[in-house]
This record gives C-alpha cells, structure tokens and sequence, in this order.
C-alpha cells in the first residue's frame, strides 16, 4: 500500500496548526520553569477544631471547610472535594487551578490542619504544564504528546521522501540520535 503524500501533509498541517497554542505554552512555560521562574503560591496554614474525632467523612469535612474559609473571609475553591489515602493517613483535597484547601489530620483527633493555598497566575500555568489541572488537561496533554510524535515523524517522512532533502534530513535524523545518546549512557 503506497502511502498517498497528500494525505500526510494534511495530518502533518491539521495537528501542527491544533497543537501549536499548546505547545507554545508547553514550551515557553518549560523555558521558564527550567529558568527558575514557576509562580507565587499564597500559603496559609490553619489549625481548626472538630466537634467529633477526625474520620474520612467527605460532607463533615467539607463542612468544616467552608466554615473555616467563611469565617476568614478566604474564597472557596471550584472543583468537587475528595478524600485520597496518603501515607497511610487520610487527606481532604478541594480545589482548582488557582485555589487548593487540603485537610489532614493531627495528633489531636479532634483537631485537624487546613492548608489554604492560592496561586498566581503563573503558578497556574505551571500546573497546566505539569498536566495537574484536572482530567481534560491531562488528556489533552497525551493527545499534543501523541500528535506532536505524529507531525515530528510526517515530517521526517515528507524529508526522506525527497531526493533534494533526503541526505540532509538523514544526517539531522543521525545527528539529533548522536546528541541524544549521551543522555543515557
């Protein structure tokens, strides 16, 4: 089966055009993060007081954080709360890409710590480079991952497929392995 060129120039363009605001943003946020720069984040720590021993109680919890946010005139983060394991103990989360409340309990089982954290907008980005901002990040994480593999090889197709190109891009190609190489050994 002949691989029609037209058809892969098409995917080639569709993906790269797609993809490119993304990877904009992948790749000047990693510039940036490989620089140092990667946001503010606003931490507060709080020690409440439960009514009843600490227990992985999902409305409980979420009771008690809305008050303590409430009453410290804190905005409330979007997202659904969830309880997660961690290291054996049991953690609330609730939050978005600007906002976390994170609830753990302490030594005192009527005493929990609640951590408010509030990110620039910066930080924000960051997460969204880290694929942390929620499901539809992640997947549109793996699918520029995917579709950049995708155009990255069109192109070194289209390259090998012309007789003016071909030697160039074959040394490119050997090059770019030879850089790569010393990575791993």
């Amino acid at each position: 089966m002949k691989i029609q060129r037209m058809l892969v120039i098409k995917i080639h363009a569709i993906l790269a055009c797609f993809f490119l605001p993304m990877a904009a943003l992948y790749f000047v946020s990693g510039g940036l993060y490989a620089s140092g720069i990667k946001g503010e984040v606003d931490k507060q720590v709080y020690q409440l007081d439960l009514e009843r021993p600490f227990a992985p109680d999902l409305a409980q919890l979420s009771e008690v954080a809305r008050a303590a946010l409430q009453q410290r005139g804190l905005v409330p983060p979007g997202g659904d709360p969830a309880i997660t394991v961690k290291k054996g103990s049991y953690e609330y989360k609730w939050g978005d890409l600007r906002r976390l409340v994170e609830m753990k309990p302490t030594a005192n089982p009527l005493q929990v710590e609640l951590t408010y954290r509030e990110r620039s907008p910066m930080a924000q980005i960051m997460r969204v480079h880290k694929a942390e901002a929620g499901l539809p990040v992640k997947i549109l994480s793996i699918s520029m991952a995917v579709a950049l593999l995708i155009i990255l090889a069109s192109g070194v197709f289209l390259a090998v497929g012309l007789p003016k190109l071909r030697r160039t891009a074959l040394l490119a190609l050997g090059a770019g392995l030879l850089v790569l190489l010393p990575i791993y050994l």
